[in-house]
């Protein structure tokens, strides 16, 4: 299989398993990601940690297939909508997305990170655009994604330039959430979703649709959101009765024994 799911409890790990390819996204690899999306849904998951085998991240596009499909127009638009279906599917996910970077994540790479919505990146990672290394443009989302992510200056430095910058670069830019030693990436990625899934499932999924829901939305009507969204959790989820009774008593609440996830 190109892509490998496993579900404990709240968390979905899955692996993009094309390291001899640096895990470019094939059309197999495509399929397996929305039924790894699909499959975290379905079991009800609050984390969801993605990474590449081999340390990569992914290479992007498969330009071996994307050579293959050059006369037709009408196949090279359909396997980019594919592409960016995908990455649009894990930032839109009721879940929270947690990239993981090793090595490389460079251009369908870089865009795929972008889409999730934390990235635990080792500090001698290489992250970047790229595409105009190659003569080729991004189609995933990196000219959209990158301006709204970085200030300008920078993102018009990665866009323009192809560079790669390594994952201390990334972390001080605020391209990425999370940056470690490389012999800490695995520890600090346990910590973080050990950190993640401690919460409740409800509340960390409708935490994840107020921070999408105000993006773009007006100050007063986002205000107006999550007063709603707030009324409507305190009294219908029964994470929280626990998390009240914890607070009361002074201990941490548990919402994954005591059946509030």
């Amino acid at each position: 299989m190109s892509v490998v799911v496993e579900v404990t409890g709240p968390v979905a790990r899955v692996l993009i398993d094309r390291a001899g390819a640096m895990n470019s996204l094939s059309p197999e690899v495509l399929t397996g990601m929305h039924t790894a999306i699909d499959t975290a849904r379905d079991a009800g998951c609050s984390v969801f940690v993605l990474r590449g085998a081999g340390g990569t991240l992914s290479a992007g596009a498969d330009l071996k297939y994307l050579r293959t499909i050059l006369a037709d127009p009408k196949a090279v638009e359909s396997y980019l909508v594919d592409i960016g279906a995908m990455i649009d599917a894990l930032e839109a996910a009721p879940f929270v997305t947690v990239a993981v970077v090793q090595g490389y994540a460079l251009a369908g790479g870089c865009e795929i990170l972008l889409g999730c919505d934390l990235a635990m990146v080792s500090a001698e990672a290489r992250i970047g655009d790229r595409h105009l290394e190659y003569g080729l443009l991004p189609g995933a989302g990196g000219s959209v994604r990158l301006p709204r992510a970085l200030p300008a200056a920078l993102a018009r430095r990665l866009l323009y330039t192809g560079e790669m910058i390594d994952g201390a670069t990334a972390f001080e830019w605020g391209l990425v959430s999370h940056v470690a030693p490389p012999d800490r990436l695995d520890a600090e990625l346990d910590a973080l979703v050990a950190r993640l899934s401690r919460h409740s499932t409800d509340a960390l999924r409708t935490m994840k649709r107020l921070y999408r829901g105000s993006v773009d939305t007006p100050m007063a009507a986002a205000l107006a959101a999550e007063r709603a969204v707030l009324v409507e959790h305190l009294c219908e989820s029964a994470s929280v009765a626990e998390g009240l009774a914890a607070f009361g008593s002074g201990r941490a609440p548990d919402f994954q024994t005591k059946g509030t996830r």
